[in-house]
């Protein structure tokens, strides 16, 4: 759907709910400005976004797990690399680099790994190997265990603040890699005024997401409305 079919389509599914009052007066229907609207169709964007990766969808499945999800978040998959370690920061262990993730719209980390050189490797110097989370209780459980610790083919990662990573290696880390979901782009059906953004985003903007989901986000976002205006709506 282009923004005009969203908003064309919100106000004709919005207009087909109508509160019924008391004693027979006029049914009252819910009226939105196009930014309010856009604000519903964001929130409800996300949410089954969310619930996709979740697995909460009619597959059951996380969308690593199932073809057609993969297909419908495709165009929110980004892949970043670096090799700017970072200074400045104490690690849990004395290998620990650091790197700093993407600010703006890295939402869930699908893949990760590191790119190893090291003498100590010999021919194995300049191989990947997958890099694990862990908590740092779970650190200090496996730290100096051979095969949950790390080794030569597998690098530890640890969450710091400000969407900097503490990576534990035996080896040196050459560079970072992950694959992830990425934060949708908010859905903005027209220009807003200058004290009017969402997500940081103040222009028009069309759904980045596979035209086949665009209804549900729809539908998710009228409901949204409804709720969010009428007394006890969706309640049962």
């Amino acid at each position: 759907m282009t923004t005009e079919e969203f908003s064309n389509e919100f106000d004709t599914l919005l207009n087909s709910y109508s509160t019924i009052e008391a004693f027979g007066k006029t049914p009252s229907t819910v009226e939105l400005d196009e930014y309010e609207k856009s604000v519903f169709l964001t929130k409800a964007q996300e949410e089954i976004v969310i619930d996709m990766y979740n697995g909460k969808n009619p597959f059951g499945d996380s969308f690593e797990k199932t073809e057609e999800i993969r297909r419908y978040l495709s165009t929110l998959i980004k892949t970043y690399t670096t090799t700017d370690k970072k200074v400045g920061y104490t690690g849990l262990s004395k290998s620990s680099v650091f790197f700093e993730l993407p600010k703006d719209d890295l939402w869930f980390i699908t893949y990760e790994s590191v790119n190893l050189k090291d003498d100590g490797l010999g021919c194995m110097s300049g191989e990947d190997i997958s890099v694990i989370p862990i908590t740092q209780d779970e650190y200090h459980r496996i730290r100096k265990n051979p095969f949950r610790g790390t080794n030569e083919r597998r690098a530890l990662r640890l969450d710091l603040s400000d969407k900097v990573v503490e990576i534990v290696s035996k080896y040196n880390v050459e560079s970072y890699l992950i694959r992830y979901l990425s934060r949708p782009a908010p859905i903005i059906l027209t220009d807003l005024t200058e004290n009017l953004s969402i997500n940081g985003i103040s222009v028009k903007t069309e759904c980045e997401l596979n035209p086949v989901i665009h209804r549900a986000i729809l539908e998710r976002a009228v409901k949204l409305a409804i709720i969010s205006r009428v007394p006890n709506a969706g309640k049962e």
